[in-house]
């Protein structure tokens, strides 16, 4: 049975006082189907395939169980491309551009030997490789699954300067080899009420021992790896600032500073070897 572009209106509006946003991305999803502007915004008659009708009822029962858009739609937008995501890697979130743009302003060159350490979906490595094509990047996870994500979305852009490669952590690098690393690692605690909200999220990049574990485990990693004056900089919760600054200054780091995000939030901390 084919329904019409204004049953599924219909249907999007009797769900908005439990999502509010359905009706918003329900438009978004019949843009991915070939629905033009002009029929979304005057809701003009628009008859559905069976095939068009079988995806939106996939749609609603997936958006009305919590699934987040992105992965319904398996894309994700990051420094204006468009990455593949589905639950075997992290949405890829908006502060975290703020990297990709800070790593650009370093006036790093060619030869410079780049880490980032728990790529997940690759977004942050092949972002900064297209940006700056002399640029080259390892971008290393332990989980195999979020990898396979992260080579599709290298394939996808032809980021040919980003090699993928399975690490617990920093073990694949040597003494005094690297410029600069970077990471966005987990870091809620187990027990975070934030965790609710993320339940499609893969957990084993979400949550460290302690909320902070992950930031020695790469920082006295770092400091062995680095070369000397090498940059490391994290992305981390808005409450741990202060944590990170004390880890990276009892291994040794100078130079630590701590940087806000677009809200104002303490959102990363960087330092030098």
């Amino acid at each position: 049975m084919n329904y019409s572009l204004k049953y599924y209106f219909t249907l999007a509006r009797s769900k908005e006082s439990r999502h509010e946003n359905i009706l918003r991305d329900l438009k978004y999803f019949l843009r991915s189907l070939g629905v033009r502007d002009t029929t979304l915004a005057l809701e003009d008659e628009h008859d559905f395939s069976a095939e068009e009708a079988l995806k939106l009822d996939t749609f609603f029962l997936s958006y009305l169980s919590g699934i987040p858009l992105d992965y319904i739609l398996n894309e994700s937008e990051f420094m204006g491309y468009k990455f593949y995501v589905d639950q075997r890697v992290l949405i890829p979130r908006p502060e975290t551009e703020l990297i990709v743009e800070w790593v650009l302003d370093l006036s790093l060159n060619k030869n410079s030997r780049i880490l980032e350490v728990g790529t997940g979906s690759g977004c942050i490595a092949i972002s900064i490789c297209l940006k700056n094509k002399n640029l080259k990047i390892l971008a290393t996870d332990i989980s195999d699954k979020a990898l396979e994500v992260a080579v599709i979305n290298r394939d996808k852009h032809h980021a040919n300067n980003v090699t993928i490669v399975q690490s617990d952590w920093m073990s694949c690098a040597a003494e005094n080899s690297l410029d600069l690393i970077i990471s966005n690692p987990p870091y809620l605690k187990s027990n975070d009420a934030h965790l609710a909200d993320l339940r499609h999220e893969p957990l084993l990049a979400l949550t460290s021992d302690n909320g902070s574990q992950s930031f020695y485990e790469i920082a006295s990693q770092g400091i062995y790896s680095l070369k000397p004056g090498g940059k490391i900089i994290f992305e981390h919760g808005c409450s741990q600032a202060k944590e990170v600054l004390n880890i990276l200054k009892n291994l040794g780091f100078k130079n630590i500073i701590s940087m806000q995000d677009l809200q104002g939030l303490d959102r990363y901390t960087y330092a030098n070897k």
